[in-house]
């Protein structure tokens, strides 16, 4: 498959199929085609279509996102992002001319790779769960809406996450909350999930896991430690009675939360000693991690720095190595709150600040985290004084 470009008329063409595009659009493209499958940061990519100007990269960002609306309906053309380093463009096979692979249509084969993908989901294991993603063609699979859209959310893919016409925005509200927890302010976080929690657009299992789970955080961060422990009782009954077993572990991180910014120190050391028992033997990177940050955070309430800081460096490496985007920016920015909370020195405040704004530069929070909070807000309110919430 090859691509057609004409340069008086701006025009890319696919056998009888032509697309207009801008002069900048038209070269970065071109360029990218001549390079095919080689990646380019966007300094790179500024220096080779923008000589002698003097653009910010993120027009690079700007250019890729319109050319991949325009491109949308050729499926053998792919603006890859990345990660971490820029794009590139790779060509691929016409996959409705190719056969069907039988697997696809055998249920017992679908079911036992559901169950694949639901243990691998238990476990944090989004490697895992993207090389199934990405080879579902190959091994012949059929994999559910819900793997695909959370692969774009455990893969940080916020350009996907706040534009894709594939999921409606109700589909998609609650993974781009989770998002907006390390975006803004505790506080304006709160008003935003509360408004959530009352929407009846957002599927019933949605609002029930904001506020069985995912808020109790956020009141714990503005200081609302006994609205966090009333939830916390709520949050235990309805686990019972619903026999949500896979919440323990969530949950019990959720508690310790709620300790570490209200409790005492003896129910932060017990609640620590519970969770170690737990986790001793447990494969679940996402929960390792994510106790490794906190018990680092305990370290701090203690004074002792040197500790916590090698701790939770442990559990941000753990959090990055599980691949889960979210969970490792979130659990960044809980730990600059928890610093500027306790009044740490400087230096360790600035090592973390720099952590937290690389990471969200590895997922485009710079481009695309205003977006998602104004997508967010124009969804759920018309209050006018909360249509501007800034990024931290």
């Amino acid at each position: 498959m090859s691509l057609q470009f004409d340069e008086g008329t701006y025009t890319v063409s696919k056998q009888m199929d032509s697309i207009r595009l801008l002069a900048k659009e038209f070269a970065l493209l071109h360029f990218l085609y001549e390079n095919k499958d080689k990646a380019f940061t966007r300094s790179q990519l500024l220096d080779r279509v923008w000589p002698l100007e003097y653009p910010v990269e993120r027009t690079v960002d700007d250019h890729i996102y319109r050319l991949r609306k325009k491109l949308k309906r050729w499926d053998e053309v792919s603006l890859d992002t990345v990660r971490g380093y820029g794009y590139r463009l790779a060509l691929r096979e016409n996959k409705s001319m190719l056969p069907s692979n039988p697997s696809v249509h055998d249920p017992e084969m679908q079911e036992v790779i559901h169950g694949l993908l639901r243990k691998y989901h238990l476990f944090g294991q989004g490697n895992s769960i993207q090389m199934l993603v990405h080879q579902q063609e190959a091994l012949g699979l059929k994999i559910s809406p819900y793997y695909q859209l959370y692969m774009h959310f455990i893969q940080g893919d916020l350009e996907w996450l706040t534009s894709t016409d594939d999921f409606p925005l109700e589909e998609r509200l609650y993974w781009l909350l989770i998002y907006v927890h390390a975006l803004i302010k505790p506080a304006d976080s709160l008003e935003l999930y509360r408004l959530a929690i009352q929407s009846p657009v957002l599927p019933a299992e949605y609002r029930q896991e904001l506020r069985i789970l995912n808020i109790i955080d956020i009141y714990a961060e503005t200081g609302q430690y006994q609205e966090a422990k009333r939830l916390l009782e709520e949050t235990y009954r309805v686990m019972e009675a619903e026999q949500l077993t896979y919440f323990k572990l969530p949950v019990g991180l959720a508690a310790l939360s709620v300790e570490l910014w209200g409790g005492s120190g003896e129910a932060a050391e017990k609640q620590l000693a519970a969770l170690r028992s737990e986790l001793k033997d447990a494969p679940y990177l996402r929960e390792i991690g994510r106790f490794q940050v906190m018990e680092g955070l305990w370290l701090l309430r203690q004074g002792r720095v040197r500790e916590a800081e090698l701790r939770m460096d442990d559990g941000l490496d753990v959090l990055k190595m599980s691949l889960n985007a979210p969970l490792y920016l979130n659990s960044a920015y809980q730990i600059l709150l928890y610093i500027d909370h306790h009044r740490t020195p400087g230096r360790l405040r600035n090592k973390y600040q720099q952590i937290y704004t690389e990471i969200g530069k590895s997922y485009g929070v710079p481009v695309y985290g205003q977006q998602i909070v104004n997508t967010i807000i124009n969804f759920l309110s018309t209050d006018s004084k909360s249509s501007d919430l800034p990024l931290t």
